[in-house]
């Protein structure tokens, strides 16, 4: 919302002080128009630099990290039965898990039964409470 308000703020700037360079070519005669032409793209351009300066602000990845040696010794979970684990706590349903990690549905339905006798659960949503609660997810 904040880069939305001051994108079209600094557009809106960028058209007044086109106007005001406007009202100065008046006073420069019909002979230098060009200039006040070329004035107001410089203007322009040195806006949209600016803008994409100050709102180019990286954000904060949303992938964490995770120490996969602390996890196996808490659960027994392999790597990739991790990950299939946190796809699950994403809402996705097996077919989508194997499309995002490029392995066969019937892989996941493997690894998802596997997780639940490594965790003890008996569905999808307690296996995911057990990782949170475990605090690997």
């Amino acid at each position: 919302m904040k880069q939305t308000i001051l994108i079209f703020s600094g557009i809106a700037l960028a058209i007044y002080f086109a106007f005001q360079l406007n009202k100065y070519s008046m006073f420069i005669g019909p002979r230098n128009n060009d200039l006040v032409v070329i004035l107001s793209a410089i203007l322009f351009i040195l806006i949209g630099f600016a803008l994409k300066h100050f709102l180019s602000i990286k954000k904060p990845s949303n992938k964490k990290l995770y120490d996969y040696n602390k996890i196996s010794n808490k659960t027994n979970l392999s790597k990739q039965e991790h990950k299939v684990l946190v796809l699950m706590a994403e809402g996705l349903s097996n077919n989508e898990i194997g499309k995002r990690l490029f392995i066969e549905e019937s892989t996941v339905k493997s690894h998802v039964s596997n997780i639940f006798s490594k965790l003890n659960a008996k569905r999808r949503t307690e296996a995911v409470k057990i990782g949170r609660d475990l605090h690997i997810i």
